[in-house]
This record gives structure tokens, C-alpha cells and sequence, in this order.
């Protein structure tokens, strides 16, 4: 009888550690999105947010006999959906991987076919969601939802992506005043070259004044800083380098904007994009937490030594509103950055 890998325990083994594993990518995302101040939103089927815009300019002199029936409408709405695309995540695995193999987890003991135990059960059913949610992370602003292709970056529509379709559609544009142009940033080339802080300045300054009222969150990843930075010491003519916080500073009172705070985050990749934007304007859609077992444990082949192991959840992104009163972006684009796992 040959030494097969034991489905049923492995089984037993992902209920019992379910509440743990469910935790997890809660736990990891978690602290991606406080730091990005993205929502987390748990959602069944869709949910669709709707924004109701004032007209603005009403008030009018009055005089006998003036023609009446100008202003027919009064409001208009912005619709943004969050609806959860199915994604999954498979791992098979051979308990003959670990024959004549010291594990870790088992503290160096040989491998015991007879017990027909995987021996590392926890690790790896651990292992396979914390990979499952640093592709989630990986794939937040940069993902596009292609079913045609097998990818952490095709599994669902990520914010970036999510801003070109509405550039695109003509919701982000000059004319709207939620876009901006800035070009590239680059450090300094000589000792007068004060250009990349002038931008980021120019584009914060830029904003509508009801944005930059109160806190108001600017996300960057690290060159447009770090060039604003080199480019505010050439400025400063200061013998010591300037803290990110002191250029900050500096940056709030010249673009008037008290309440600015600077997001930054790996997740947002390398580039020069910019967004400009009031608190939870973002939110990160997942299907519904109730599913009873999070990880799947199977055995669907032929060959008994061979174990699959299952994750399957649902994810979506939304922007909240694109008006220019909450949101402003730039004509740059990032590319993302996979520090996700050790290996493809």
C-alpha cells in the first residue's frame, strides 16, 4: 500500500487553524491600507456609492418682466461601484517532496511516512495565504482584471488602473480641473535647479481651495520626493540635508496647504504619478467573510501522494468620487514593484 499524504487530517488541520488563517490577510492588508488610508469593505454582490453634485451659480438679480425658466437642474450624480471579482489561488504539493528532507517545523525529525502526516501543515496552509494577500497588496493600484490571463496583476482592477479608465471616459481631466500636468521629476542638474520642488508645489498650489481646506493626503512614491527634496536644499543653500518633514514643511506653506500629508507606500511602485485627495476616498472591496473554510485542502489526481491546496476569494477597488473639490491627479504613471514572496 503506497504512503499517501493524509487529505483527510490536512483537512481537519485547515479548520482547525481556519480562524487563524482567516485573520491573516485581514491582518496584512490591514496594515498596507491604514497606511494608505484605504477602506476595507466587506461586500455582498455589489455596492454602488452614489455622490449628488450641487449646480452652483443660481442667484440672479431680479427685475419685473425677466425671463424666467433658465435653471431646469438642480443636481447631478457620480455612481462608483465595488463588486468583487472572483480570484484563486492553488498550490499542489507531493509528500514525497519531504522524503529523506529534515523540516524545521517538525524540529529536524526524519519524515515518518508510516504516520501519513504532512509535516508541514500550518506552514504551509500559512504560508499560502500570506502570498495570496502580498499579491493583493502587490496588486492594488496596478492590477486589470483579465480573465484570459493567469496573474496577481490581471485577478482584479486595481486604483491606477481605475484612474486611466476614467481619463479615458473624461471623468479626470483638465477641463474638470482633477488633472493636472507636471511632467517627470528629476534631481537637480545644477546648483540653481529648483525645478521638481517648484512642481510639486505648483501642483499642490494648484488644487481647488476646498481640497487643500483641512487634511487633504498626497500620495507619491519615492522619486517626485526625493527630487523635490535635493531641489528644496539646492534652494535653501543649507550645509545640512533637509528631512522629508522639513521640505514638508516648507511645502505647506507654500502651496498653501496646512493640512497636507504625504502617503507613501511600496505598494504604490516607482514613478512619478501623483494623486492629491480627502481621507477615505478609497476603499477595498472583499466578498463576504462568512465562507466557512478559507483555505480548501484537496486531493484531485490520480496519484495518492499528490495534495492541492485551495484559497479562493474576491476583490475589487473603488474611488469614491473624482471631483475636484475631493480628488486631483497627474498625466504620470508608476510601475509596480513585486517585493511579494522570495520567488516565481
Amino acid at each position: 500500500m503506497p504512503n499517501v499524504v493524509n487529505v483527510d487530517g490536512l483537512t481537519r488541520a485547515s479548520r482547525v487553524y481556519n480562524n487563524v488563517l482567516r485573520e491573516l490577510p485581514y491582518f496584512m492588508l490591514n496594515q498596507t491600507c491604514k497606511n494608505l488610508r484605504i477602506n476595507i469593505i466587506a461586500v455582498k454582490g455589489e455596492d454602488i456609492l452614489i455622490s449628488k453634485r450641487r449646480k452652483a451659480g443660481l442667484l440672479r438679480p431680479y427685475k419685473p418682466g425677466l425671463t424666467l425658466g433658465n435653471n431646469p437642474e438642480l443636481m447631478k450624480f457620480y455612481e462608483a461601484k465595488l463588486k468583487p471579482e472572483e480570484t484563486y489561488a492553488e498550490v499542489n504539493d507531493n509528500i514525497l517532496n519531504y522524503k529523506e528532507k529534515k523540516i524545521i517545523s517538525n524540529q529536524g525529525e526524519m519524515i515518518d511516512n508510516k504516520s501519513k502526516k504532512h509535516p508541514l501543515e500550518l506552514m504551509i496552509l500559512t504560508d499560502v495565504v500570506k502570498s495570496v494577500s502580498e499579491d493583493v497588496i502587490f496588486a492594488l493600484f496596478f492590477a486589470e482584471r483579465d480573465d484570459d490571463v493567469a496573474s496577481p496583476s490581471t485577478a482584479f482592477t486595481g486604483f491606477f488602473s481605475k484612474i486611466d479608465l476614467l481619463t479615458v471616459a473624461g471623468e479626470i481631466s483638465e477641463e474638470n480641473g482633477n488633472l493636472k500636468t507636471t511632467g517627470e521629476f528629476k534631481l537637480p542638474v545644477h546648483g540653481a535647479d529648483y525645478t521638481s520642488y517648484k512642481k510639486l508645489v505648483e501642483f499642490v498650489k494648484s488644487a481647488h481651495p476646498l481640497l487643500k481646506q483641512g487634511e487633504v493626503l498626497l500620495y507619491a512614491a519615492e522619486n517626485p520626493i526625493n527630487c523635490a527634496r535635493m531641489a528644496y536644499w539646492k534652494m535653501t543653500k543649507s550645509y545640512q540635508y533637509p528631512s522629508t518633514e522639513e521640505m514638508l514643511t516648507k511645502l505647506r506653506s507654500d502651496a498653501n496647504a496646512p493640512g497636507l500629508k504625504l502617503v507613501t507606500d511600496i505598494a504604490l511602485g516607482t514613478g512619478d504619478r501623483l494623486l492629491l485627495q480627502k481621507p477615505g476616498l478609497l476603499d477595498l472591496g472583499v466578498n463576504n467573510e462568512s465562507d466557512k473554510d478559507y483555505v480548501q485542502v484537496r486531493n484531485p489526481y490520480k496519484d495518492p501522494n499528490e495534495v492541492q491546496f485551495w484559497v479562493q476569494a474576491s476583490y475589487d477597488t473603488r474611488i469614491n468620487d473624482v471631483h475636484e473639490k475631493l480628488f486631483q491627479t497627474n498625466e504620470q504613471t508608476n510601475t509596480s514593484v513585486n517585493y511579494a514572496g522570495d520567488y516565481v
